[in-house]
């Protein structure tokens, strides 16, 4: 009985250090910059942090330079959290291998590591909102409005060619369903 259990166990530690390799690994091959998350508070950060953006918002001289130095101080902390993830999940792989192999493994270790991953992604979810901060707290009502109005017309635009592609790549239905 104990036995079945604890190689239920064991798969589901395997199962979950796997899941949480690979997404580190997908995360870290997907990100436009350092420290840039997939989250909307990021992407709306790096849309807002591009030249392009800036001068169609009218930010510029020392607003635009402090929202600068302000997001790379961000992006240099969650730089610093997506290597520590990195090298975490790669620990807790390991340590997963050895689990699995020797039955009745003590599963302390990895369950201690899994608390650290979910600790610092808790880190990366309170950066991903202090880049919003940063920007609610550098911009003008109107630049926020403009840069809303913006970000609002590039997603609606981005929904219906990502709708078109996913569209046009579709076989046809089979004839006579």
């Amino acid at each position: 009985m104990i036995n079945k259990y604890a190689y239920g166990l064991m798969f589901a530690v395997l199962t979950v250090s796997f899941a949480c390799g690979q997404q580190v690994e997908k995360e870290n091959n997907r990100r436009p910059r350092a420290g840039a998350g997939l989250t909307h508070a990021n992407w709306i950060a790096n849309r807002i942090a591009s030249k392009e953006f800036l001068e169609k918002v009218g930010i510029q001289g020392e607003q635009a330079a402090k929202l600068k130095t302000s997001m790379e101080a961000i992006d240099k902390q969650s730089a610093k959290l997506n290597e520590q993830i990195k090298i975490a999940a790669g620990q807790q792989a390991q340590i997963a291998k050895k689990v699995l192999a020797e039955p009745g493994a003590n599963v302390g270790e990895i369950m201690a590591i899994i608390e650290k991953i979910g600790k610092m992604r808790t880190e990366q979810a309170k950066l991903a909102t202090q880049r919003l901060v940063v920007i609610r707290d550098n911009l003008t009502a109107e630049q926020r409005e403009k840069a809303s109005a913006l970000l609002s017309e590039e997603q609606k635009k981005w929904r219906e060619d990502k709708g078109k592609a996913a569209k046009n790549n579709r076989p046809d239905a089979p004839k006579g369903w």
